[in-house]
């Protein structure tokens, strides 16, 4: 009898949480940290005994040999670019994914048969209500579709010593990825990992730290995308304009691809104010950096000045510029049991090097659909 009424107490909760349209697993307020460009950090969202028994799983098919080394992690990078009969994939990052792209099937990370079963099926759970959560938080009800190969990713992760990853962001516009921009149905739209560590290790010593590079100012609105366009950049706050701006790439005008014009929200939301003419993608997308947008692009000059990419393209003259002055550094510890959350597109980071121990994690994106293809396309010869 006392079961049923633990039962029947459950059923009722998960009732009203439903109905009073409460999160489940998320704070209300790591929603408005991820809307405003920031990063969610949430201690303790696994049990010490989850972490620990996925950790054991995640080594036991390292150990195995599923995990696949993808070589992303600095180590391998730079080992593999001098010798490659140097590299030594211990020290990289591996993954054991849930699903595989490039022979479109399903992973080790979800077979039947391999390692706990159940314990990545109880992760699964879990992270399915917090992708309900983030879906409803942040008014993206796109997030909130059924696992599968388009629709999101997850996987193991495993970071050997010595292992980085440099900054950068984890989902680019569609104008910016050449011709296979616009050739995937879906869209990293949130970035989400949970640690899987010891619960001894020590950032100081032991290393691994996510690096953010958050904004000084929280944006005045929501960071990501504005009606399909994805963000690319920021205008800095000003005396008389105190505000962290998002700057959006139209990368559609006309219907076609390639033509392009930047804009921002108005004040109250409601409409564009684009802030360049139309260009072409190729090359000021592809070729350019702060400076020449803020001086070629952007014909209003006290604006211009406030522009910084979300993420320089990689030149020279990207490092003689100088850093954005509207940025600053968060750097969160990998402790066992902490999730991190934030939008794939607006929040640059890197990893920083694990120094002498192994790092575990599970980690994923949850994908919302990509705006659809032009019907024109720019000719490039």
């Amino acid at each position: 009898m006392r079961c049923r009424c633990h039962h029947l107490t459950i059923i009722v909760t998960i009732c009203i949480l439903r109905k009073s349209g409460a999160l489940s697993v998320l704070p209300d307020s790591a929603i408005n940290t991820i809307d405003r460009g920031g990063i969610a950090v949430i201690p303790n969202f696994l049990s010490p005994s989850e972490v620990s028994r996925l950790r054991t799983d995640a080594r036991n098919l390292y150990h195995d040999g599923y995990f696949t080394v993808d070589a992303l992690a600095g180590y391998g990078a730079k080992a593999g670019a001098k010798d490659k009969a140097s590299f030594d994939p211990t020290k990289d990052r591996a993954v054991l994914p849930a699903y595989i792209p490039s022979q479109k099937k399903n992973g080790p990370f979800v077979s039947p048969t391999l390692g706990d079963v159940d314990g990545r099926k109880q992760l699964t759970t879990t992270i399915a209500a917090l992708r309900s959560d983030l879906a409803k938080g942040l008014d993206r009800p796109g997030l909130d579709t059924p696992d599968g190969g388009d629709n999101h990713e997850m996987s193991f992760t495993h970071f050997g010593p010595g292992a980085m990853l440099a900054r950068h962001i984890d989902e680019h516009h569609e104008e910016v990825k050449g011709r296979a921009g616009w050739s995937r149905p879906t869209r990293r739209s949130i970035s989400w990992l949970v640690y899987l560590n010891e619960e001894d290790w020590d950032a100081n010593s032991d290393g691994g730290q996510l690096r953010t590079y958050e904004r000084k100012v929280p944006s005045v609105s929501s960071v990501g995308s504005r009606d399909g366009d994805l963000q690319i950049g920021w205008l800095t706050p000003t005396a008389n304009d105190p505000r962290e701006r998002p700057v959006f790439l139209d990368g559609r005008r006309g219907g076609i691809s390639g033509k392009c014009a930047l804009y921002m929200d108005s004040n109250d939301g409601g409409r564009k104010i684009y802030l360049t003419k139309e260009f072409d993608s190729d090359p000021y997308l592809l070729l350019t950096s702060d400076f020449f947008v803020q001086n070629l692009l952007i014909k209003d000059h006290d604006l211009g000045s406030r522009f910084h990419y979300l993420e320089q393209p990689k030149s020279g003259l990207t490092a003689y510029l100088g850093a954005d002055p509207g940025e600053q550094v968060k750097d969160v510890a990998p402790m066992g049991g902490t999730l991190v959350a934030f939008d794939s597109v607006a929040l640059s980071h890197e990893v920083l090097p694990t120094v002498a121990r192994e790092r575990w994690a599970a980690s994923g994106w949850f994908h919302e659909k990509q705006q659809s293809e032009p019907m024109g396309r720019q000719i490039i010869l």
